[in-house]
């Protein structure tokens, strides 16, 4: 049983000394978001949610592509009418293209960009908001990676209304993630 633990701890370093020279990176996350709606007729808050999943980060030298599959949480609360908090769950597919601004041994900042498939996992009130099981977001943002933790803010937003008089949601995460390979 000793060698056998002692063989996996050496196999363990292997493959995380490997890994390091690999532009690939596979982590887990999660996080915040404070998500607003705004619409005509109602008195809509932000109000908190959370996130978590998986991601890869894949390195072109200084441009870097990083999809992503989540679970979000999202809600807001409606103050006026007759419908209290307005919650959908989500599972979201964000391919962000980045940039490594600085690059120090242990100490990375980056920005990025891009598109979110983002598929309702809840049904949202059909009367009131006219959605697909499936929508578009954009996301763009920024992070900083210390050695395996990364932390990232971002802004995303959406790129169809929910209905009439109803805007697209519009979100602030907050996501700290850390590199298992």
């Amino acid at each position: 049983m000793k060698k056998i633990v002692i063989l996996a701890f050496f196999s363990l370093i292997g493959l995380t000394t490997m890994a390091q020279s690999l532009p690939i990176s596979l982590g887990i996350h999660g996080g915040w978001n404070d998500t607003k709606i705004k619409a005509k007729h109602l008195k809509v808050d932000s109000h908190g949610g959370y996130m978590i999943g998986a991601f890869a980060r894949i390195n072109f030298g200084s441009i870097y592509l990083e999809p992503a599959l989540n679970f979000a949480h999202k809600e807001s609360k409606v103050t006026a009418g007759n419908i209290g908090k307005f919650k959908y769950s989500s599972i979201d597919i964000p391919v962000m293209v980045g940039y490594h601004i600085l690059e120090l041994p242990i100490f990375k900042l980056r920005g990025f960009v891009g598109p979110v498939a983002s598929f309702t996992t809840k049904k949202l009130k059909k009367d009131m908001f006219d959605t697909d099981k499936m929508m578009w977001n954009g996301k763009v943002g920024a992070g900083v990676d210390v050695w395996k933790v990364t932390f990232d803010i971002d802004y995303e937003f959406g790129l169809k209304k929910f209905g009439d008089g109803i805007k697209a949601p519009k979100s602030w995460n907050l996501t700290l993630g850390f590199k298992i390979i």
